[in-house]
């Protein structure tokens, strides 16, 4: 694959940087805006000389040009989400998703249409001055404290109720997640808490935009799905597998799949839609020739309706614009390169809402699939098993161990734990995937014959049984997860850089010496000799916030010395020793 077959490259780095630089630096709104005009004016000067050809110095002005609109994207992105004053408000919010059902409450997101004010105050929105608390953009994320619903709330529902917006903000813990940096990126500033007094109204979508048509097309595959006899783990199951929706699964099964190593075909994705597409790519094996084109022409509208039933979730339309562009390369007979495809995929995403860079589900998912691209062919082809099934397994597995190894770091960095069986999980679980996927698919399509649909869901119930076994068995074995590891920012970069250097090597992608990955990994090693040199040198206090109370420890040079109470450390304080490559030492209260 050489350099020239992937132009998005260079589009999408330029795009990258601009909007991590607006994310870092989002003061200096006016140079951005002069340079973008600036290497625009330059482009079309330097296009309208007859004697142009593409140069340096058009390279470069193009990547300014697409550097500044990144950064410019960045700052709108960042300013989409209004000031609210946190007091008693009287607010009419459009639902943007299914309530999902909490301990105690509802939680869901809503897009804010307008806030009356102060309670009492009922000015209408045309009435106020630009820019006033009062005329708001972005979204809430609201709990509705109550055991059942006082009536069926869909996406596009409308509702006016008295509420105190209340700022996301993070708890402040040394190495935690940034919440409110991703909530923030889903247009999502403030939460809420209401109770049925509060509620002024409820009045049903007259209008519904295709995202909310999406979910509530979604949201009734899971009443088709229990009306042909999916019920209870079965039915969990396989709205997780085919819609991503994992309300109906226990935590305890959740935490299964995660333990095996299997918890990504939870999240419908690239996986979900490349098996789609292979399907329909056997089905339609008699299209050759002349007619190939043709597969493209049906593939293409089957993978975005598949998209649409699943409600159009952002991981679904990465992974189906990528596919639309693999397609595209069929159409015009000009075999489109996957990674220019996936590059252009991730372009359009980013270009479209660029706080997506920032998310885990988009990192994981774009590094899976750049790995699988870039090594899987040269891996699997190392070992070139005579018998068919010993051939499957193999690939399944190589396709396992290269895309970990490029999630590896990341996964550590987020979830502080890495499953050492997921080699042996992908191999007996992926294939029960592909089978309860054709399956769901039937069950759809043979809906309206009832002993059909019911015989597809009692395969699914039983298919669903079994993969719950597995991944049960697989993630109860003793030290079947290596636990409370974790990288910083930093090193989880240079480590995933120098894994893909190494393979690189190895496996001859490109001709390139062993030089590089040495490089990477000795500043690897020096970011982790630097991070334990610091942290030696610290002795003091440390707080944590947990749950809306504090817990005090003491942390003495790479020991941290916590007195828990009940006695079970809290995962804030893992995670805070785990990064760092702190010892914890755990002492009775007092």
């Amino acid at each position: 694959m050489h350099i020239r077959e992937i132009p998005f490259l260079r589009l999408f780095v330029p795009l990258c940087a601009g909007v991590i630089v607006g994310e870092l630096l989002p003061r200096f709104t006016v140079a951005a805006v002069i340079t973008a005009l600036t290497a625009f004016a330059m482009m079309t000067w330097r296009l309208s000389r007859k004697e142009f050809f593409s140069d340096t110095l058009f390279g470069f002005l193009l990547s300014l040009f697409i550097f500044s609109a990144g950064y410019l994207l960045r700052l709108n992105d960042l300013r989409r989400c209004s000031h609210l004053e946190e007091s008693r408000q009287t607010v009419t919010v459009r639902l943007s998703e299914y309530p999902h059902k909490k301990n105690a409450s509802y939680s869901f997101s809503v897009a804010i249409i307008s806030v009356a004010g102060r309670d009492g105050d009922n000015a209408p929105r045309d009435k106020l001055r630009p820019g006033d608390n009062s005329s708001p953009r972005g979204s809430l994320l609201l709990y509705f404290i109550s055991d059942t619903l006082p009536s069926r709330w869909q996406p596009g529902d409308q509702l006016q109720l008295h509420l105190t917006p209340r700022m996301i903000r993070n708890n402040g813990n040394p190495c935690e997640f940034n919440y409110s940096r991703y909530m923030e990126g889903r247009g999502i500033r403030y939460t809420g808490f209401f109770r049925a007094r509060d509620i002024i109204s409820h009045l049903p979508a007259a209008r519904l935009t295709v995202r909310e048509r999406s979910q509530r097309t979604a949201h009734a595959l899971i009443a088709l799905f229990a009306k042909a006899g999916l019920r209870n783990e079965g039915l969990g199951v396989v709205t997780a597998l085919t819609l991503g929706d994992r309300d109906l699964l226990d935590r305890e099964h959740l935490e299964a799949f995660a333990r095996s190593g299997v918890m990504h075909i939870m999240a419908v994705s690239g996986l979900h839609v490349g098996m789609i597409s292979m399907a329909l790519s056997w089905m339609l094996f008699f299209l050759r020739g002349r007619l190939k084109p043709l597969r493209a022409v049906i593939t293409v509208p089957l993978l975005w309706g598949f998209a649409f039933i699943t409600g159009l979730s952002p991981s679904v339309l990465r992974a189906t614009i990528m596919f639309t562009f693999l397609q595209a390369g069929t159409l015009t007979r000009r075999p489109a390169s996957s990674m220019n495809s996936l590059l252009a995929s991730a372009f359009i995403m980013t270009a479209a809402r660029p706080a997506v860079l920032f998310e885990a589900g988009f990192q994981l998912s774009y590094l899976a699939v750049a790995f699988i691209i870039l090594f899987y062919n040269r891996f699997s082809g190392l070992i070139r098993p005579g018998n068919r099934v010993i051939r499957y397994i193999w690939q399944v597995t190589a396709l396992s161990l290269v895309a970990q190894a490029g999630t590896m770091a990341l996964t550590v960095r987020l979830f502080n734990i890495f499953p050492l069986l997921f080699p042996l999980s992908n191999i007996l679980v992926v294939p029960i995937t592909f089978l309860v996927l054709m399956l769901t698919l039937l069950l759809i399509v043979t809906s309206p014959i009832p002993f059909l649909s019911s015989f597809a869901a009692s395969l699914l119930d039983w298919l669903a049984g079994l993969m719950l076994r597995i991944t049960g068995t697989i993630g109860s074995v003793d030290r079947a997860v290596l636990g409370d590891i974790g990288f910083t920012a930093a090193e989880t970069v240079l480590l995933t850089v120098a894994i893909a250097l190494l393979l690189t090597s190895l496996l001859r992608v490109y001709r390139i010496t062993l030089k590089p990955f040495i490089v990477a990994a000795l500043l690897f090693a020096v970011c982790n000799t630097l991070k334990i040199s610091r942290e030696s040198n610290i002795s003091g206090p440390v707080t944590y916030a947990i749950r809306g109370s504090e817990l005090k420890a003491w942390q003495q040079g790479r020991l941290l010395i916590v007195a828990p109470p009940g006695g079970t450390l809290p995962a804030e304080v893992r995670k805070h020793a785990a990064i760092r490559g702190l010892k914890i030492e755990v002492i009775g209260p007092g």
